[in-house]
């Protein structure tokens, strides 16, 4: 995917090198169709016409005209349909080539391109040093293969390390995706491409904004590092402090500080380590001091646990997964369980393992699971399918109580206003007079009840025919009969702020 072949190799090819390396050897002229000789400034030359050709080992030049500088220094200038070419298939061409055997240095001006069997530079200015072992283009430069694209405004090529640097405007375009870079340094043996200062990649699916990072080309691996952001499609992106991916498969990990934000949805997960993968049915693992945090509505849903799995199958069936030491928090209601599985395409979240719910003065539990359901961003009813068991606190150590073999409470805007008890109904609650005196406790017991209260306050129960219920006085109420079978007022576990749900 990510393939660069050499820029520079071209010119090794072309034979300079071993001008450096027998540099006690001439250049030879074949032929050329006229031939004169001048001297100027002390200096001997001969100026050539027509036909030209040099030879170099196994290297050959053509031009149109020459000055073929003597006195063994290995120089010349060459002008007009300047071709190059080597027995391995390399070829040059230029509207003009300057080479001083002095300074080793190898001037290549207008209309240069450089060929070989997989790939082709296109400049106007290249500059080769023999002796320095690089060179280097400038003032815009092409590379093109049958893989990739690559402009930028300068170009160097380094031998002995066959590494690679490219600068100002980096342009690498492929049929996946466009890199634009201030800088990229490349290095063939290891096929390693570097990003150097701030760097945009487009592919079909994500942008990447980066101002440091590398990726193997042989393996599609990379990594990513300075808070890199990947945006993918529908408004979801990861930022982390570094990220390691792979461009073919999709999968990425992401290290310290690691976050993933939904912005359609408005849902923000975040943890020291996530591993993803953007591929159908795609998935977000997260761990190590996970949470996620629900912003689409005013009041704002934490949830963390040991572990955070999302899953998101296809654009309505979405799964959030929480494990373990799994604590959720908003103003209004606050909870704990071992497990939760979030579904978005029911509005549904099932607690699993000793689940507790606190809303206000209400504490809600049940044996093994609690539902909870959703409408409009907002909870909608709790149901409780075993053994349900809620608690209301009056104050002066007073508790209502409600209890059923099922139980279904019905919210409005956060707030319990119906509760219905299915088999084996009981509940406890005070009476008090207008001006909140206690008149006493009353205990009903029936086959099924169901409980109306507006501000957290009991308005009425409606009860079967064959239920019972009896009135105690304030004054003449049995211990034993204080408490339903299970009560468990568990709010020293309800954390009352942020700070403290994080510390849970």
């Amino acid at each position: 995917m990510w393939k660069i072949r050499t820029l520079f190799f071209l010119v090794i090819c072309l034979g300079l090198t071993s001008m450096q390396a027998q540099n006690k050897r001439t250049v030879i002229l074949e032929q050329c169709d006229e031939l004169a000789y001048d001297k100027q400034g002390g200096r001997s030359y001969q100026i050539l016409r027509g036909n030209v050709r040099f030879r170099h080992d196994d290297v050959l030049m053509y031009c149109d005209s020459a000055y073929f500088y003597e006195g063994g220094i290995n120089s010349f200038d060459a002008f007009g349909n300047v071709r190059v070419n080597q027995a391995s298939g390399a070829n040059m061409t230029a509207d003009s080539v300057l080479y001083d055997g002095e300074t080793t240095l190898m001037r290549v001006r207008g209309n240069v391109v450089l060929t070989s069997e997989t790939s082709t530079l296109k400049t106007r200015f290249l500059d080769y040093y023999r002796n320095k072992n690089y060179g280097y283009y400038y003032g815009g430069g092409e590379v093109v293969d049958s893989s990739y694209n690559l402009t930028s405004y300068q170009g160097y090529y380094y031998t002995e390390s066959k590494s690679y640097l490219f600068k100002d405007t980096v342009v690498l375009k492929h049929p996946q995706y466009i890199i634009y870079a201030d800088s990229l340094r490349y290095s063939e043996g290891i096929g390693k491409a570097t990003l150097l200062g701030p760097s945009l990649v487009r592919g079909q699916k994500y942008r990447v904004n980066t101002s440091k990072g590398w990726i193997y080309t042989n393996t599609n691996e990379g990594r990513l590092y300075n808070r890199s952001v990947i945006h993918y499609e529908k408004g979801k992106r990861m930022t982390a402090d570094s990220i390691w991916f792979n461009a073919h498969s999709g999968w990425v990990k992401a290290f310290v500080n690691a976050e993933v934000q939904d912005s359609v949805q408005k849902v923000i997960v975040r943890g020291q380590y996530i591993e993803c993968d953007s591929t159908a049915p795609a998935y977000a693992k997260v761990m190590d001091h996970p949470y996620a945090i629900d912003y689409s509505s005013g009041d704002s849903l934490y949830l963390k646990a040991d572990l955070l799995h999302v899953c998101e199958i296809d654009s309505v069936r979405r799964e959030l997964r929480a494990y373990h030491n799994v604590w959720f928090f908003n103003s209004d209601m606050q909870g704990k369980c071992d497990s939760l599985v979030y579904f978005a395409q029911d509005s549904m979240a099932r607690m699993y393992v000793d689940p507790v719910i606190w809303s206000e003065v209400n504490q809600l539990t049940g044996e093994g699971v609690i539902e909870i359901y959703q409408k409009d961003k907002k909870v909608d009813r709790i149901h409780i399918p075993q053994n349900a068991l809620i608690i209301a606190d009056e104050g002066d150590s007073l508790f209502n109580q409600l209890s059923g073999k099922k139980a279904d409470a019905f919210l409005e805007m956060n707030r319990l206003k119906r509760i219905d008890l299915l088999g084996d109904a009981r509940s406890i609650y005070y009476s008090k007079d207008s001006d909140g005196l206690l008149v006493g406790m009353n205990k009903a017991v029936g086959p099924q009840m169901s409980i109306f209260t507006k501000r957290n306050k009991l308005q009425k129960i409606l009860m079967t025919p064959d239920s019972e219920g009896t009135m105690f006085p304030p004054d003449k109420v049995p211990e034993e009969e204080r408490f339903l079978k299970g009560f468990n007022w568990r709010i020293s576990e309800r954390p009352d702020t942020i700070q403290e749900f994080f510390q849970k």
